[in-house]
């Protein structure tokens, strides 16, 4: 009888592990990696997480200091925007606004489950099926 509770009570983690549950990690005021505020931008109800550097100095590519040349920096798989910390510094000592974004899913942004209706409308999955069977 004990060993068949253990089992049970090992599926029971198990299962309650392997469910996967929306939700939004809280960042940081600002990121240990780039000294940077991190910032939220609500898109379609989720929230995503960037950080923003000014320029430094005007851009030999901008005669507007108002407005300066911009540069989004969108990370790889298993990762975040902090890994941009170095391009970050270096985009804006050559007089760049630069923006470093985690991707819906990763790092502090919005993470849908996967196989929810909410993530397939939020990925285009279910108009792009519908588009091939020419609906």
């Amino acid at each position: 009888m004990p060993i068949l509770r253990c089992l049970l009570l090992g599926l029971a983690m198990v299962t309650l592990i392997c469910q996967v549950v929306a939700f939004t990690p809280i960042p940081p005021p600002t990121s240990p990696a780039t000294g940077l505020a991190n910032q939220i931008y609500t898109w379609r109800g989720q929230q995503i997480r960037y950080q923003c550097i000014e320029p430094s100095q005007k851009s030999p590519n901008s005669n507007d200091n108002d407005n300066p040349p911009c540069a989004l920096l969108v990370h790889g798989l298993f990762v975040n925007a902090d890994h941009w910390r170095k391009t970050l510094v270096g985009l804006s000592e050559q007089g760049y606004r630069a923006y470093a974004i985690d991707l819906l899913g990763c790092g502090y942004s919005s993470k849908p489950p996967r196989d929810s209706q909410e993530a397939q409308d939020l990925n285009g999955e279910k108009r792009f099926s519908q588009n091939l069977q020419g609906g």
